[in-house]
């Protein structure tokens, strides 16, 4: 009862950060959606794109770094009893300005051509889109710290040191787009290696 009281309480207050800071955008006479001028392309189309209270996506970059607050209670408090929720805000910081920067370039039509999921080359045009490329990283940013959190919690679990785990963290965390796959995959052949030394004869269904 209290693990579930202690979710409920993650829960609203996630809602709360997501509610205020929807707020602050709306509100906010400095928010624009500044569309692309000029044909694709061209200097004046590449120069501009969408705002968020009058910050452009590169300059908005460093808001992903609210994804180390995640990655240093990973490594260092693994057994804080309130680590889940600590974790979280990282990836609830970052899923909003995704969420913002998307729908802003959505709505703006700031697109250079249209998306093609169907090839590599669509994905490679759409990522060309600075704004594009900004929301790409974000989505990384939110869903590699939940890896580690997922590694963490099922370490304690099936008993893995976590000083093993901190090689995974660490893979997991370094340039998501490359190394982040990696963290995993070592966490998995980890959690198979110490699970097979414990001679549990169920350790893959664990």
């Amino acid at each position: 009862s209290s693990r579930l009281t202690a979710m409920r309480r993650c829960s609203l207050w996630a809602y709360r950060a997501c509610a205020a800071l929807f707020v602050l955008f709306a509100l906010s006479p400095d928010l624009t959606f500044t569309p692309r001028s000029g044909t694709p392309g061209s200097s004046s189309s590449k120069s501009s794109g969408v705002k968020l209270l009058g910050f452009s996506s590169e300059q908005l970059f460093p808001v992903t770094n609210a994804s180390l607050i995640s990655w240093v209670c990973l490594i260092f408090f693994p057994s804080w009893r309130k680590l889940p929720s600590a974790v979280l805000l990282g990836p609830v910081i970052n899923a909003i300005f995704y969420t913002l920067i998307a729908g802003a370039v959505l709505i703006s039509g700031n697109q250079d051509a249209k998306i093609n999921f169907s090839c590599l080359e669509g994905i490679r045009a759409m990522f060309a889109n600075s704004d594009a490329c900004f929301a790409g990283w974000l989505h990384y940013c939110v869903f590699d710290p939940l890896v580690g959190l997922g590694e963490v919690l099922d370490s304690r679990q099936v008993k893995v040191p976590h000083l093993l785990v901190v090689p995974c963290l660490f893979m997991t965390m370094l340039v998501g787009t490359e190394e982040g796959p990696i963290g995993f995959l070592m966490y998995l052949t980890l959690r198979f290696i110490v699970l097979w030394s414990k001679d549990d004869g169920d350790y893959m269904a664990q």
